[in-house]
Order: C-alpha cells, then structure tokens, then sequence
C-alpha cells in the first residue's frame, strides 16, 4: 500500500536523483546483531551508521557505504541477516537446470515456496564453468538430495542442516558404480569435467548441455583417438545403450548416464544391453546431515577471525557466513563495476563479515554474478538490492529465503527518503549522495508504504488482501514542519520526523545542514546527439565544512535556454534538458540556497574518424584460448586491417583481439562507434573494448557477423559510461561451446558520433 506518492513530471523545479549513501566506518557499517538484527532500527540520527530495514520476521537487511580504494568513491555494502530460529526457509534454485544459467531474479519468481510462505530474499550461489558447460564447480544440493559432486579447489560449502542451522562446511563426494566385472569408483556427479581416467555420473538435473564437452582435454581436443571415450544410459538398474560418443539433449528422469574417460571408458565401453549396474553416492558435509547445499571457494571467516586468501583484487563480491551456534546467517554483498565503486578485496569481505559476527564465511562467486535481492517492507517480491555492472548475471544456482506470509493487514508503516540507496542498473545520474541529511530551510521528499505484520504486503493492492484504506500522510518534527509528503528542514542539527497515515506511523531520522556553500550538478556537462535526444542531472550541496547532501529540485531553480533547451523535473528527481533546437550550444544555470553553478550543453553531433588504418602495420593481435593475426590489407576505398582467427582450439570462450598502437582517446563524448567490417559469414560477434573516464572498462556489444560482403556495424555506447572514453581494441568473440571454427573479417575504419563541443581538459 503506498501511503504518499508525490507529484508527475513538470516543467522546471521538482525532485532530486534516485540515490543513498550512509558514511560509516569499516568495522562500525554491520554490528553484531542478536538473531541476525531481526529487531534492529535505524542508527540514531546525526550519527555514522548504516540503513536497516525490517524485511520479514527474523530477516533484516542492512546497507551503507564504507571506505574504498578511491578518493572519489566509497564501497557500498549491503548484509542481509537471518534468524535461522524463525520459520525460515533456505533453498537452493536453479534456472530449470544445472547448465541452464539464469539471473537470480528469474530464479527467485520461478521458485514455488511452500504454502504459507513467501519468497522474500535471495542470493546468487557459487563458482561456476563459465563459457563452457556452465554448470557449477561447487557442490549442490536441493532438499537432500544430492545435485552435483565438488570439483578440486571448491571443496568447501554453505550448509543449511536437516536441523535448519547453518555453517560452512567442507564437503566430500563419494560413490560407486557396481558393474558384472566389478565396482567402479564414481568420481563426480553432474560435474563440468570427468577427470582423466574417471567416470561421472548424469542425470535430468544435468540439463540439457552437450555431455561431450565434460570429457574435453585442451591438451587432446575433444574425441581424440588416444583418450578412449564411453557413455552408457542406464535405466532401472539396467543399460539401456553404450555409445563412445557422449551424446546431448536432456536426460529422462528414470534414466541416469555414466561417462568416462581413459582406463574407465575401457570398463563401461565393455557394457552389454541389459546388463545390471548399481549407483550409490553421498555427500559428506563434517559428519552434519545436509538439506541445503551451495559450493564456494575460500573461506574467509574461521573461528571468528578473517582468514588471509591469495586474491587482493577489487571486484563485486557475495560471501555467506553464519554464527558459532549456526543460527544466524549473513549474507553480503558488495558493489563494484561502475564509476563510483570499484569493488572489495575478499579481506575486507572478511572484516565486514566478521564485524557482523560471523563466526565463520565462505566466499560465493562474485564479479557480474554477484547478486542479492530482498524484499521492501510491505513489497511483494523480493527486489535488486547491489550492483555489480551494467546488467546481472546469469547464473547456474542461488539461494532463496523464505518466511512465512503475513494477515496483509497494515499494521505499520515504512518511512523513507523518496530517493533510492543507489542507482538503478544503467542509471545515467548517479548522485550517490545520502539522502537523510537535508540542508536548512530546504525540501526531503519522503515515501511510506504500508506494511503487515510480517512486514509484507498490505492493502488493497496486497495479494488475497482483505479490504483496507489509504490516508494520506502526515509530517511532523520537533523542528521544521511538513508539508504533504515532504519535509521542510529547520534549524541544523539531527532531527526525528514523524511520519503518520491513519492509524499507523513510522519515524525516520534525518540531519539538517547548514545552507550549501556550493552546488554541484552530476553530470557536470550535458551533451545531447540531437533534437530527439535527452539528457539528465542532479544537484548536489557543499556546505563550507565538505558535508554533502542532495539538492531536489522543488528547492532549485534553473534557468533555461529559450529556443535551445527546456527543462523539465521527475518523480524520481532528475531534471531532464529536452532540446529545441537541432544544434546549438549554451549553459545552464541552477541556484538552490544561495548556491549556484553552470552546467554546460551543446546538441547535435560531429564524426570523428579514430582509426583509418593508415598505421595498420603498427596494430597487434592477441587472442584468448584461440589464434589471432592481423595484417594490413585493402579496405573499400582505402586502407584496411584484417583480423584473422582460429577458434577451434578450446569450447569455452574464445575471443582474438586487434589493438591499436596507442589507445584510440576522445576528447568529447561519444554517443555511438561506427565501424566498417568485410564479414566472412564465421558467425563470431564483434566488440569494441573501452575505458571510461572513472576507469571503468565497458564491452560494447556489435551483431553476430553472420554476412559475407562490406557492412556498416553501429555500436551504441549506454547510459552510465563517464566520458570522454578511449578504445583499447576491436575484437571478435565466441561464446558457444559447441561451435568451432577459424576465418577472417577485415575492418576498414572506426568512427564516432560525438559531441560538438569538447570536454575541459581536467
């Protein structure tokens, strides 16, 4: 039930960016809550602390920024902490099978939770064979039964007991294959690769992936005569039929398929048809007895201390832990891959972990597979909760939380900033500035929505909700004053505003600053392609001491450019700049408490040729499990470069890369890349790889060249990247295990529409 809603689009002033931030120190964002902070509240106001929300009974979600690597950005980190002494569920989903990746959203909606019980969070799981058989390198396990065997290296697990407590557990895969000449020992079940000389079993979980592919040797190629092959189908006891070729498609559910490779493909190759074969296999898991299974590779908590691990890069991550008595657990997660977080090393992980009181953790798979999604206060599915780069991640396995569905009664209320913790996926106006500060006599638009007792959906538009009213909400502080759903700042200092709707109420606790000593508009410089085009910014306030805080735009006012540009304001507080005019150039002018700035624009575009080829025999190739060559070759009407490659040379990924002799920089930003390319038909995909003016890298992705002949390839650079850019190479990729291939495609120019106006340097 959403309690206040604030008004549509309208011309000039209005609201501010959908962002959040909380500054807190790196041990002091997660303290150590009793039962997994089920009963935590907001920090007091005024004070360095993290954003908690109340997302089920004995689930809370706690989020904030943290010291990072740059000095321009903070980490931001999210911990979803559970009651494991609730009526709480942990399952293990996948996307409808172990090589059938999906992102974690798609998992948690397709996930059918038991009667009276309701999805409510949900994590990405482990490691996995990415850009091959996808399945995952981890152990796995669904309602006790066993899922997949762990490959070497991913040995340890997160672990839900048959009890309902949790712990990260180190798990050990054991089986055995009775044939008429003897037993076999099972090596793996539903594993990425048979080890050499092993056998693995299949079954319908598998899904349907090559089985072709968990035999190949990089070393050998798959199906080479020297590394002998088998496969035999097995159903009700008895083979069914033996084959040398690993066959493909989905497995039945009644039957079950063992391949093995060297001296164990000479046993099952001597199969018969009817031939009676026995299969048993375990999991042991420190001698617990396991409901709930998800592999990961180090272990970053033991006995309460962080656990030093080989790995010190920064990237997003997603690490579980739990309590020493195993009935809490901590999920966290932290962003990376955008401009304003470059991501965590796995000690601080572990610091974050351990702080929250975790007694032990285990790293999950991180980079653009990390996810977490928890549910809103009075939300109906669970919902993005971090960021990990342009887009999620689709993956082979997660974890869900479930508890159980509320009256959908409204028994309370959820009260906050309007303006969201972080931006959205793609979000071209990052502000990531915390929206519980205020500056003095200025406007905090603030949202409610009401809750049940379970902190669930409530209201008429509530699932199977019994009838219930909206009111309107009411504001009210010992300071300041409301004014519908926003809040009119007062004196500075930390302030409580009460929020009320009928019968049921919430508070939140804001920090009123000083009036702004400058502002800021994020971006600093807009620049639109053409007329149909628009662009979008914030403001930020800087009071004299260095304290920032959003500006909405109720409180601002721009001037606009008659006849070039007009401007208009948003709900979710951006103000959008609509060209009227196809060219031209000008500045705009924002004031809000005394403050002001310019904010630069010009519309309309200009080509800028970045590679002709003239240095052709300057570029050089490289390749990733192929070959690469390039050499200088005619192009349409002049010079050219051709790319050849080989990719017959391993199933996963395979890219070959042309770089130019020194990056290819802009001055300006660039909306789109043009480049002419003769295709031969191969079926790879062409990319272009850049880097962003906050060093972040980006892969804009071209068509699959499925033509032979000249072609013009537009690639469209997204929303989000920092400008000006510079591209450091064109290259080809294949990411289909099943095909294999080599040829050549030549480029004959590289392009970009851009700006007319060049960005300061600086």
């Amino acid at each position: 039930m959403i309690l206040s809603r604030p008004r549509s689009p309208s011309p000039v002033r209005s609201a501010a960016v959908p962002v959040v931030t909380v500054l807190v120190a790196p041990m002091a964002l997660f303290a150590p809550p009793s039962h997994a902070a089920a009963d935590a509240v907001p920090p007091p106001a005024g004070t360095a602390g993290a954003v908690t929300e109340r997302i089920a009974t004995g689930v809370g979600l706690v989020y904030g920024h943290v010291p990072g690597p740059r000095d321009d950005g903070r980490q931001f980190a999210s911990l979803l902490t559970v009651d494991l002494t609730e009526e709480i569920g942990i399952e293990y989903v996948d996307g409808g099978g172990l090589t059938s990746p999906a992102t974690v959203t798609d998992m948690a909606a397709a996930f059918e939770p038991p009667e009276g019980s309701t999805v409510v969070a949900a994590v990405n799981g482990g490691y996995f064979d990415i850009g091959a058989t996808r399945a995952p390198l981890g152990a796995g396990m669904r309602a006790g039964r066993v899922l997949t065997s762990p490959a070497p290296g991913f040995t340890h697990a997160v672990v839900i007991d048959a009890d309902g407590t949790g712990g990260v557990r180190r798990v050990d895969f054991d089986g055995t294959v009775s044939l008429p000449s003897g037993d076999l020992e099972l090596d793996a079940l539903n594993a990425p690769a048979v080890p050499a000389n092993g056998v693995g079993l299949y079954t319908s979980d598998w899904g349907g992936h090559p089985r072709a592919h968990v035999v190949y040797a990089p070393e050998t190629g798959p199906g080479d005569a020297a590394v002998p092959v088998a496969e035999a189908v097995v159903s009700e006891g008895a083979v069914e039929r033996v084959g040398d070729i690993p066959g493909s498609g989905p497995i039945g559910e009644d039957e079950q398929v063992l391949v093995a490779r060297g001296s164990a493909a000479e046993e099952i190759a001597a199969l018969s048809e009817g031939d009676p074969v026995g299969l048993e296999y375990a999991l042991a898991a420190d001698g617990a007895e396991p409901h709930t299974v998800v592999g990961g590779r180090h272990v970053l908590v033991r006995d309460g201390e962080p656990v030093p691990t080989g790995d010190h890069s920064r990237a997003p991550r997603t690490a579980i832990g739990f309590s020493e008595d195993g009935e809490d657990m901590y999920v966290v997660t932290t962003d990376g891959r955008n401009p304003r977080t470059a991501g965590s090393t796995l000690a601080e992980v572990a610091e974050l972990l351990a702080a929250a009181g975790a007694a032990q953790a285990l790293e999950l798979d991180g980079g653009g597979s990390s996810t977490l999604l928890a549910r809103e206060p009075g939300g109906v599915r669970p919902v993005p909760r971090n960021r990990a780069g342009d887009q999620p991640r689709e993956v082979p396995d997660g974890l869900v939380v479930t508890a159980p569905e509320g009256s959908a009664r409204t028994s309370g209320l959820w009260l906050r900033p309007l303006l969201e913790p972080r931006p959205e996926h793609g979000s071209p106006t990052p502000s990531q500035e915390d929206p519980r500060r205020v500056f003095t006599g200025m406007h905090r638009t603030l949202a409610a929505t009401g809750h049940d007792e379970a902190f669930g959906p409530s209201g008429p538009d509530a699932p199977h909700a019994p009838d219930d009213r909206t009111d309107e909400l009411v504001l009210s502080a010992p300071t300041g004053h409301g004014d519908g759903p926003r809040f009119v700042a007062g004196d500075p200092g930390p302030v409580t505003v009460t929020g009320e709707a009928g019968a049921v109420g919430d508070t939140i606790g804001l920090e009123v600053l000083p009036a702004p000593d400058t502002l800021r508009a994020t971006p600093a410089r807009l620049d639109l392609a053409s007329a149909d085009d628009t662009a979008s910014f914030v403001l930020t306030g800087v009071t004299e001491d260095g304290e920032r805080a959003p500006v909405e735009p109720v409180d601002a006012e721009v001037g606009a450019v008659p006849g070039l540009v007009e401007v208009v304001a948003h709900d979710d507080g951006r103000l959008e700049v609509r060209p009227r005019a196809e060219e031209g150039t000008g500045t705009l002018t924002a004031t809000a408490g005394g403050a002001s700035t310019e904010i630069p624009f010009s519309v309309g575009s200009r080509t800028i040729h970045l590679a002709t080829f003239d240095d052709a025999e300057e570029w050089t190739a490289r390749s990733a499990r192929g070959g690469a060559e390039v050499r200088p070759v005619a192009g349409r009407d002049g010079p050219g470069l051709a790319l050849a490659y080989d990719f017959t040379r391993d199933i996963r990924v395979r890219a070959a890369y042309a770089h130019p002799p020194a990056p290819l920089a802009l001055d300006r930003r660039a909306f789109a890349f043009t480049a002419g390319v003769r295709g031969d038909g191969g079926g790879a995909r062409l990319m272009i790889g850049l880097t962003d003016d906050h060093g972040v890298g980006h892969s804009l992705e071209g068509p699959v060249i499925d033509w032979k002949g000249w072609r013009d390839v537009r690639f469209e650079v997204p929303d989000g990247v920092g400008h000006p850019v510079t591209v450091s190479r064109v290259y080809l990729v294949e990411d289909d295990p099943g095909r294999a291939y080599a040829g050549e495609v030549v480029l004959d120019g590289l392009t970009a529409e851009a700006a007319t106006e060049p960005h300061p340097a600086g």
